[in-house]
């Protein structure tokens, strides 16, 4: 054998050696998923900046479609946007939270024109069936778990809903798809104070050009306030073509409608409650009296984040830490 040749099977036998090293050496994938740490975004703005990185993807930590759930957290979290907003803006927050903490995290966007930034403004009957039905399957198919949890912001807090109740969301045995379901600044009875809606809904000019809200494509404008067709198909307990069950509770699952009293956009921000005995409602300010988080900076609360941290596991509750979150939008008084 010649030299470069003995040379040459010598340097090939050291890089399969240390391949092989490097392979037996290194963690298996959950392992090195669950080491991965990112960013948590502070502030309401400084999530907006990690959404210009990417405008239509989804947001750190989330659509990793090869997470296995853990023992501790067998549950993969859906979370959801509200209206005019998308997953990477309005979920920048919540999801490399929740993936820092082990979770499995997905998100979509939903609701709106591909092209567009805008979601959550086409009809929410639609976004819940055929959109959000089939990502749920799509999840449970991909991480092999028996239910989801979700977590949605304002409109995510009631499209869900509408499929949990009129959709098939219910497995063949009988448990239901979703186990917890949160909402965070939840418009549970509609955005707008009741009152307030039934004068918009009757007072020209909006009157005349409700219609024209909806085929120019906001119907979810409508739907969302108070009194409307949608909040009665999934609040009320009288029967509907469709339903599963009555009322808004789906048996078997938990609900938490987490609100801030500094919401200016559900106002008052009561109407993000429901009254029944399957929903545990509160605020942000229960817990931490100096947070005025709004509307959307509750999204990016290090006091809303325990408090769902709590709600996810409960078996495993933490010391809830009082931050004073300011609002995204600067306010000097509490809107309600």
């Amino acid at each position: 054998m010649k030299g470069s040749e003995l040379r040459t099977r010598v340097g090939l036998m050291l890089i399969a050696t240390l391949l092989w090293g490097a392979i037996a050496c290194s963690p298996p994938p959950q392992e090195l998923r669950a080491s991965t740490r990112y960013r948590v975004p502070a502030t309401f703005a400084d999530g907006l900046l990690d959404a210009l990185r990417d405008l239509y993807g989804p947001p750190a930590g989330a659509n990793r479609w090869e997470c296995d759930p853990s023992a501790a957290h067998p549950r993969p979290v859906i979370l959801l946007h509200g209206i005019l907003g998308n997953m990477a803006d309005n979920l920048s927050g919540l999801s490399p939270m929740l993936a820092n903490e082990g979770y499995c995290v997905f998100a979509m966007n939903y609701g709106g024109d591909p092209l567009s930034i805008f979601g959550g403004v086409m009809d929410i009957r639609e976004s819940a069936l055929t959109q959000f039905g089939p990502f749920v399957d799509r999840v449970l198919a991909a991480t092999d778990a028996q239910q989801v949890d979700v977590i949605g912001h304002s409109e995510g807090s009631v499209m869900p809903r509408y499929w949990m109740k009129y959709g098939p969301s219910v497995a063949p045995d009988g448990t239901p798809k979703v186990a917890h379901m949160i909402g965070v600044a939840p418009a549970s009875q509609g955005a707008l104070d009741a009152e307030l809606a039934e004068r918009l809904r009757s007072t020209e000019p909006f009157k005349s050009i409700q219609q024209a809200i909806a085929d120019n494509g906001c119907a979810a404008c409508l739907q969302l306030m108070n009194g409307s067709e949608f909040m009665a198909s999934i609040n009320s307990t009288a029967p509907f073509p469709g339903q599963r069950f009555s009322g808004p509770a789906q048996p078997g699952v938990s609900y938490m409608m987490l609100a801030t009293t500094w919401d200016n956009f559900v106002v008052p921000y009561r109407a993000g409650f429901i009254d029944h005995p399957q929903f545990k409602n509160q605020t942000v300010q229960d817990s931490c009296m100096i947070d005025h988080a709004d509307h959307l900076s509750i999204a990016f609360d290090p006091v809303a984040y325990d408090l769902i941290l709590n709600e996810l596991d409960p078996a495993n509750q933490r010391a809830v830490r009082c931050v004073g979150t300011e609002p995204a939008f600067t306010s000097t008084e509490q809107p309600n």
